[in-house]
């Protein structure tokens, strides 16, 4: 029993220290949330919030089809991708490392959209 006990509390340490990152839904990873809105709205509604938040934005990448805003404040990395479902639906997942800096840009934009 005290065996088992040791080898299930190492799996689960090595499986925390060994990850660089959690697959999504894992508390600390960020808010997903799909807009009824195209992409060229969402988009800028984003980018707005950064900014009213004193965000600097480091860069606009894209991944596969995705596109991703990357910003940063005061140490704080945040990345925003934007995914298009179709021309009137945008997928949005906003990972940052402060779980309530994402929850606040999250807010803050569905405002700015109407859909908060």
């Amino acid at each position: 029993m005290k065996t088992a006990l040791m080898f299930a509390l190492s799996l689960v340490l090595s499986f925390v220290a060994g990850c660089a990152s959690f697959p999504p839904g894992f508390p600390g990873s960020g808010q997903t949330r799909t807009f009824e809105a195209p992409i060229a709205r969402v988009k800028p509604a984003f980018v707005s919030t950064l900014s009213q938040m004193g965000m600097q934005m480091l860069a606009i990448e894209l991944r596969g089809k995705n596109e991703v805003l990357r910003a940063s404040k005061g140490g704080r990395s945040i990345d925003i991708e934007l995914e298009r479902l179709n021309a009137n639906s945008t997928r949005v997942h906003v990972k940052s490392s402060d779980e309530g800096t994402a929850s606040q840009i999250m807010r803050e934009t569905e405002k700015r959209l109407g859909a908060g």
